[in-house]
């Protein structure tokens, strides 16, 4: 379970977001508190409940936040003016959409601009960008997203949300008409209804399970649920997008997590369903990785990924597919696909023994991955 200095954090969070008067342990090591909200990148939203001798040390990370903050929200409206002017829509995702939501906006952490044009758009929309001295990055691989930047912020053009085997992305498309516009600082964007913006937010949190689900997320959905999803909301309209998104036991849980241990005010009982050993278990794993899962290369062993992903896909599916993407031979030599199998397990027999002699613990890490892998099973997110 948690330990004192997660509590502590889980305190000034409570404090911050709903005026909760924090009830801190009997012994605070305050340099580990900072540590845990900066890997959790809430040092800005837990700063105002820090005790005034401790403070002096959140105000540096606290000012960086209000600089990145400010300065992607005037990027962003540049490229917004941008696409107005060249008649291609977008709507923003997550970031802005969801600081929306916050008590005081300019805490929550920021890292990019995401936004999403419609597919038709773009084509268009890259050229329109590279015109305009955005320097592309990256496509990560994929189409689904490409990355730019311009004068030190990140870009995301998405024409794709969605991931392969979670697709809300008809659910956004058709919602493009109903596009609203909210503004922070007199700064408007243009974003998804409130519904479709909250399933975009509840995925992101199923996204990260995956890898690195941090509380920055969680406060995310948890907001949006203080804004929007009383009782007769959700039983007449989230619940049935959840529900078709396959995020339906996600949303129960993670709403009960928050009003057991985040300060979630609201008197809502279609959370009250909810496994208490499965959100004790969910909230561990938040401590446990960080955002994007920066504590993970640290105290996470790849063996739990293997371990996980193996019981998903079965062992089999798993080694031949991760064969055919690490053997460069098999790729230039069709004929030796069907040895792909062969290939990943020798590798990972030289993997393990390299990681023996480093003293890495494997058995834990798949021990971690089945426990891991249950969770998520239990969440109804094993696809």
């Amino acid at each position: 379970m948690i330990n004192g200095n997660q509590q502590t954090l889980l305190e000034l969070l409570k404090a911050s977001l709903f005026d909760i008067e924090p009830s801190f342990p009997e012994k605070v090591d305050w340099d580990a508190v900072l540590q845990e909200a900066k890997d959790q990148t809430v040092v800005a939203l837990a700063a105002p409940a820090v005790p005034d001798s401790e403070s002096v040390k959140w105000q540096v990370p606290v000012a960086q936040n209000t600089a990145t903050f400010l300065n992607l929200l005037n990027e962003q409206t540049k490229l917004i003016r941008l696409f107005d002017a060249a008649g291609i829509p977008l709507v923003i995702l997550k970031g802005f959409a969801a600081a929306m939501y916050y008590p005081a906006p300019l805490r929550r952490s920021m890292g990019d601009v995401d936004f999403l044009v419609p597919p038709e758009h773009f084509k268009k929309a890259r050229v329109l960008m590279e015109e305009n001295d955005y320097l592309f990055r990256s496509n990560h691989g994929t189409d689904r997203d490409y990355s730019y930047t311009k004068r030190g912020v990140v870009l995301e053009l998405h024409h794709r949300y969605s991931d392969e085997k979670w697709d809300i992305d008809p659910l956004i498309l058709e919602s493009f008409p109903d596009i609203t516009t909210r503004e922070l600082f007199r700064h408007r964007f243009p974003v998804l209804p409130e519904m479709i913006n909250g399933l975009i937010l509840l995925d992101h949190v199923r996204h990260h399970l995956q890898g690195g689900l941090g509380i920055r997320q969680i406060i995310d959905w948890m907001m949006f649920v203080h804004a929007n999803l009383n009782d007769e909301n959700w039983t007449n309209s989230f619940s049935l997008l959840a529900r078709s998104a396959g995020l339906e036991t996600l949303a129960v849980t993670m709403t009960s997590m928050c009003k057991s241990f985040f300060g979630l005010p609201d008197p809502i009982t279609w959370c009250d369903t909810a496994d208490e050993s499965t959100a004790r278990e969910l909230l561990g794993i938040v401590f446990d990785y960080g955002n994007f899962g920066s504590k993970m290369t640290e105290e996470i062993h790849p063996s739990e990924y293997i371990t996980i992903s193996a019981r998903r896909m079965g062992l089999f599916r798993y080694l031949q597919t991760r064969g055919e993407q690490n053997w460069e031979s098999c790729r230039k030599h069709p004929f030796l696909r069907h040895f792909a199998w062969l290939y990943q397990i020798f590798r990972y027999i030289k993997r393990g023994t390299s990681a023996l002699f480093r003293g890495e613990k494997i058995a834990q890490g798949m021990s971690s991955g089945t426990e891991k892998f249950d969770l998520l099973e239990r969440l109804g997110l094993n696809r």
